[in-house]
């Protein structure tokens, strides 16, 4: 028997490891999200992409944000205040200064293989604890965006309740970043990561098709502090202890889950994530 969630929140991050926007309704095909993760920030004597999941420097970037205008570009507004626009030169000037490193933003070009660098804290019986990796974009997805793994992510917020309270930290949908924040109507996994069990199953959100991949590992990234989120190192030993999955790539301390869309479409706040029993 299949199970339905309300889509209670969508969220879209036009770059990497800013802050994104949140949206009434977004357009969906197997790329993702239309527009999502679609600029990144480049070390221009690397090459390579930068997340905060490597947290110095490039933690700070949680402190930026950016929103897509009607005709399809994107501002980015800084910790000050200040905008700019993608691409420009003012942009890649402003945060070469605010980070120390020399970087350009720059948009995707579809089926590019790209690699960034991440750390990852101990988290005790899981595969990536204590090491820095370098890690390639798009790792389980089409090359169509600088997403991590997958095209879409989806977090339940009785999920997100639960987490709050075993780890004592502030959690929200800004410390996850996913595109998807469900709630069971019924109030089915209060007190659990009913999620977790979620793989390899279909589901449809909207009039678009899904294929629920995994639950998705957790970093450093959820530990940071930004905005209202103070550090939390509370939030990794909890996942460590009460939701490490095993996976096909290892074990993994994990939260929320990845899928890839099957079918294009559309989904609005509102709408049913049906998921396949």
């Amino acid at each position: 028997m299949a199970v339905s969630y309300k889509i209670t929140e969508l969220w879209r991050y036009p770059i990497k490891s800013m802050g994104g926007e949140q949206l009434s309704s977004v357009s969906v095909r197997p790329g993702g999200i239309v527009g999502d993760r679609r600029w990144a920030l480049r070390n221009a004597e690397t090459n390579k992409i930068i997340s905060a999941k490597r947290p110095r420097p490039y933690g700070r970037l949680l402190e930026w944000s950016a929103k897509t205008l009607d005709d399809g570009s994107v501002v980015v507004i800084g910790p000050d205040g200040s905008e700019f626009a993608a691409g420009s030169p003012e942009l890649d000037q402003k945060l070469t200064a605010a980070l120390g490193e020399p970087l350009v933003v720059v948009e995707v070009v579809p089926g590019n293989e790209e690699t960034y660098d991440s750390e990852w804290p101990e988290i005790p019986g899981t595969l990536l604890s204590e090491i820095d990796v370098e890690l390639p974009i798009a790792m389980m997805t089409d090359r169509q965006s600088f997403v991590d793994l997958a095209a879409l992510h989806i977090v339940l917020e009785e999920s997100l309740h639960h987490l709050g309270a075993i780890s004592g930290a502030d959690v929200g949908v800004g410390r996850f970043r996913p595109n998807l924040l469900i709630r069971s109507g019924d109030g089915k996994g209060v007190g659990e990561f009913v999620d977790l069990a979620w793989k390899d199953i279909g589901a449809t959100a909207g009039d678009a098709e899904l294929w629920i991949a995994d639950a998705a590992p957790r970093c450093v990234m959820t530990t940071l502090g930004h905005g209202r989120f103070k550090p939390a190192k509370s939030i990794l030993a909890s996942l460590a202890a009460s939701a490490r999955k095993e996976s096909d790539y290892g074990t993994f301390a994990c939260f929320g889950t990845y899928a890839e869309v099957t079918s294009e479409g559309s989904i609005s706040v509102g709408d049913q994530l049906v998921v396949a029993d």
